[in-house]
């Protein structure tokens, strides 16, 4: 369903490689674009909002722009600039803009003023794991970026921090937010269900009243096969009921009907994700019309018809919307995967749906009595319907996170990190990656992320490098923004906790490369 186009595989890049090999040696006369194996041939350009695309296969991976050259980042010149790059800090290279998508996104934030160069370390590990970082950040693959770095080690403390607290763009290390706010608010144990109800009265097998379709926000039900709306039917049937003479009506009243987040480009929904809802069916991407996007439901509902009829029950009456009265009979309930699950899932493949439903879930969950305002005073719990929000979620996560002991001073538009409004500094996130770990969730969190090398959207990245199986970390990826948050331990046995935010990228900059190099370099430091 996504639209982005797969990289080239390993055995594509040995391919071209042997090509390029025998050429000289057979004389071909080959010309030099005929050898284009590792690229994408004439395949549109691909979309990358996402921190990851999907391959035919099921597989996840992190989309990689070839490196233009190969110049050795440890004989450059040492420099801490803003935009980060080769050039002398009196004179940052601006931004250069390739191939830019349609529509243009708003323009980036001003480039931020110079920053000051930071005192070499005392500690000789700790001056020469600096020095080792500095000159990656002189990589001319960030040429035009602004890079905010903050890397912590155990023993020696922050022995790089470059545009630290300059808040940034974090593109789905945002969702490590989000993360941190659901595992401190809602049990992991717990399962968000979808329910049919019913009013009136069965007469044999024959109800007379409505059937309902209530939402719990379970991002993963499906129309048809495991987990899906075919369960539900199967269960109405076995309630013994052959025929209902009312209406088939859909009920996404848990959560409310903005079907985005602040910050979104007009393409996201359904593109990227689908239309916000307490209502998920095949993550809401059913149909990619602009009606869907505004209301899902009346494109849910004959999907849920259709289950019924393939499991012998006939609705006489016609679709549609309203919440269930209180007090209808409940028929049927489908579980999600637990709420830690969800979590797992979110971070290990950067799913964008789950994270957002997660925020809303919140919202329901703390909901705020009226004049409470959201802006960091009291959570009330109300008797009244109120439907779980976005902002209503956000303002409720950065209390609860904020209760880690770490300065929240960084913005929360959404909870996916699609949003161009998200912000928040290099150091912030690597303060509370460390705070996470004294929490009791600390294992969930810490486990889901992706392993270097091995799995979620960072199978495809580090390896044959000292970060492999090693790496635990948080990836992010939109046009302007790449990041990674998160884990590692040095060849020397030290452990490391850093976070790399880099703004001002173009859908083809060769920044992720920079940055997996940077890492790598850490990872492989003996001091």
């Amino acid at each position: 369903m996504w639209a982005a186009a797969t990289p080239p595989s390993e055995e594509q890049r040995r391919a071209g490689l042997v090509a390029f090999l025998l050429v000289p040696v057979l004389a071909t006369g080959l010309a030099a674009g005929a050898l284009r194996l590792a690229e994408h041939g004439d395949q549109p350009p691909p979309h990358v909002e996402r921190s990851y695309v999907l391959e035919p296969a099921g597989g996840t991976e992190q989309r990689l722009i070839p490196s233009p050259a190969r110049p050795d980042p440890a004989a450059a010149v040492v420099t801490v600039c803003s935009p980060s790059g080769p050039a002398a800090a009196t004179a940052c290279p601006p931004a250069t803009l390739t191939s830019p998508p349609e529509p243009a996104p708003p323009p980036a934030p001003a480039a931020p003023p110079v920053a000051a160069p930071q005192a070499p370390p005392s500690n000789p590990a700790a001056a020469a794991l600096a020095n080792l970082i500095n000159a990656r950040l002189a990589d001319p693959r960030l040429a035009g970026t602004t890079v905010g770095l903050s890397v912590w080690v155990e023993g020696l403390g922050e022995v790089v921090g470059h545009n630290a607290d300059l808040p940034l763009t974090p593109a789905s290390n945002q969702k490590l937010f989000t993360a941190m706010g659901a595992l401190s608010l809602i049990p992991q144990t717990d399962r968000l269900v979808t329910e049919v109800r019913a009013t009136g009265t069965q007469e044999g097998r024959v109800l007379n009243g409505d059937l309902f379709l209530v939402g719990g926000g379970d991002p993963t039900l499906n129309a048809k096969g495991p987990h899906s709306l075919d369960d539900l039917a199967a269960a109405v049937k076995a309630r013994g009921i052959d025929e209902v003479r009312g209406a088939l009506v859909g009920d996404e009243s848990r959560y409310d009907t903005v079907r985005g987040a602040p910050g979104w480009l007009p393409q996201h929904v359904p593109v990227f994700i689908g239309p916000l809802s307490a209502l998920v069916v095949d993550r809401n991407q059913l149909r990619p019309d602009a009606q869907y996007a505004a209301n899902p439901l009346p494109g849910t509902l004959p999907y849920f018809r259709a289950a019924l009829l393939r499991a012998g029950v006939r609705v006489l009456g016609p679709n549609g919307a309203a919440p269930a009265p209180v007090g209808s009979a409940v028929l049927a309930g489908l579980g999600s995967p637990t709420v830690g699950e969800l979590v797992g899932e979110m971070l290990n493949q950067s799913d964008n749906l789950i994270a957002e439903i997660l925020v809303k879930e919140v919202g329901y969950r703390h909901r705020r009595s009226p004049g409470s305002g959201g802006d960091g005073g009291e959570t009330h719990r109300t008797d009244r319907p109120a439907p779980g929000s976005t902002a209503g979620g956000l303002a409720t996560i950065n209390e609860a996170v904020a209760k880690l002991g770490v300065p929240i001073t960084g913005v929360a538009a959404d909870g996916s990190g699609l949003s161009r409004e998200d912000r928040r500094s290099a150091r912030e996130w690597r303060s509370l990656l460390q705070a996470v770990q004294a929490q009791p969730w600390a294992e969930r969190l810490v486990g889901s992320l992706p392993l270097a090398a091995r799995n979620g959207t960072l199978a495809r990245r580090f390896g044959r490098t000292a970060a492999e199986a090693n790496v635990r970390a948080k990836t992010g990826w939109i046009d302007e923004a790449r990041s990674l948050s998160g884990y590692l331990t040095t060849a020397g046995g030290r452990p490391v906790v850093f976070s790399v935010i880099v703004n001002g990228t173009t859908p083809t900059s060769p920044a992720l490369n920079a940055l997996d190099t940077l890492v790598a370099a850490i990872a492989a430091d003996r001091s």
